[in-house]
């Protein structure tokens, strides 16, 4: 006995390429952004945020990144020195500031649980210690 559908055998072969497009999709893994790889060692200039492009911890820089400097009554210019901030948000919002500071040598900054972005200006590249 011969059974009668009223699918066109094209209907069968859109369903079952469906069905396979799905079953990849949902094999597919995806990677979180948190996963992906940090900048180590962190440009001295930029914005980053905390996850996707650079890791918690400590960080160290060698200070300035001009190779000049201007000094008014013996106290370097802001753009002789280099300059950080981080951020207990993802954008650059100076009223979300954690930690700041700005030298003209080497100094230390530290990206805890409440930073989520890190912005450095004229500074070494930042290299993490731990």
């Amino acid at each position: 006995m011969a059974r009668h559908t009223s699918e066109m055998p094209e209907t069968h072969l859109v369903r079952a390429a469906a069905a396979l497009v799905a079953s990849v999709a949902m094999s597919i893994v995806f990677v979180s952004p948190a996963s992906a790889d940090v900048v180590d060692p962190i440009p001295g200039d930029g914005f980053f945020l905390v996850g996707p492009d650079i890791a918690p911890g400590l960080y160290h820089s060698d200070g300035t990144a001009s190779t000049w400097g201007v000094w008014i009554n013996d106290v370097p210019t802001e753009d002789s020195m280099c300059l950080w901030f981080t951020y207990s948000t993802p954008d650059a919002n100076k009223d979300h500031v954690v930690a700041t500071n700005m030298s003209i040598g080497p100094m230390y900054m530290t990206i805890n649980s409440t930073v989520q972005a890190f912005e450095s200006h004229n500074c070494a590249p930042w290299t993490r210690v731990t």
